[in-house]
C-alpha cells in the first residue's frame, strides 16, 4: 500500500494506555498511524528503519515539528487490517517486514502466517483474534511495553 494521507480510525479494546513522545522532526502523523522509536533518540517517526523500535498507534493526528509532542497508544488491543488477514493468522506475530513497504500504514503489515519473519524486522503485537463484524482486520495485542522502556530509556 501506501503512506497515510488521512486519519484511519482503527477500533480497539477498553482503554489503552496513551503516552506522549517528541517528534523527531516535520512531519504529519494522522490518528491511526502506526509510529516508530528511532533507534537514535527515540524519537518519533512515522516511517521505520532497520534499526527502530514501533511504539505504537497514534491517537490524533498532529502536524508536527521537531520536538512537538505525538500522542501514542502503546499497548492494549487494536483491530489491524493487516495483509491477508485470515483465521490462520490467530496466534502468529505481526511484524514490519523490512523487506516490504515501509510506511505508517497498517496494510503494511504482515502476520507470520503470511511471511517469512527474519531478524531485523519489526515486531508489532501477537494476533489473538478475527473482528467478528469486520472480517479484514485482525485483533492485534500491540507489543511495546518493553520495547517502549528500552527505547526510551525506562528499562
Amino acid at each position: 500500500m501506501a503512506a497515510l494521507e488521512a486519519d484511519v480510525h482503527i477500533p480497539h479494546l477498553g482503554t489503552p494506555t496513551k503516552i506522549s513522545v517528541k517528534a523527531i522532526g516535520a512531519d504529519t502523523f494522522f490518528a491511526g498511524a502506526l509510529v516508530f522509536a528511532d533507534g537514535t533518540n527515540g524519537k518519533a517517526q512515522v516511517v521505520p528503519a532497520a534499526t527502530d523500535s514501533f511504539l505504537g498507534i497514534c491517537a490524533k493526528q498532529v502536524e508536527a515539528a521537531e520536538d512537538d509532542l505525538v500522542e501514542i497508544y502503546v499497548d492494549g488491543i487494536h483491530a489491524l487490517a493487516f495483509t491477508g488477514v485470515a483465521e490462520a493468522d490467530v496466534g502468529q506475530t505481526v511484524v514490519v517486514d523490512m523487506t516490504g513497504t515501509l510506511s505508517d500504514n497498517e496494510t503494511d503489515l504482515v502476520s507470520a502466517a503470511d511471511a517469512t519473519i527474519v531478524a531485523g524486522d519489526i515486531l508489532v503485537g501477537k494476533c489473538i483474534g478475527i473482528n467478528a463484524e469486520e472480517t479484514t482486520r485482525g485483533w492485534v495485542m500491540l507489543h511495546t511495553p518493553s520495547g517502549v522502556a528500552n527505547v526510551l530509556g525506562w528499562g
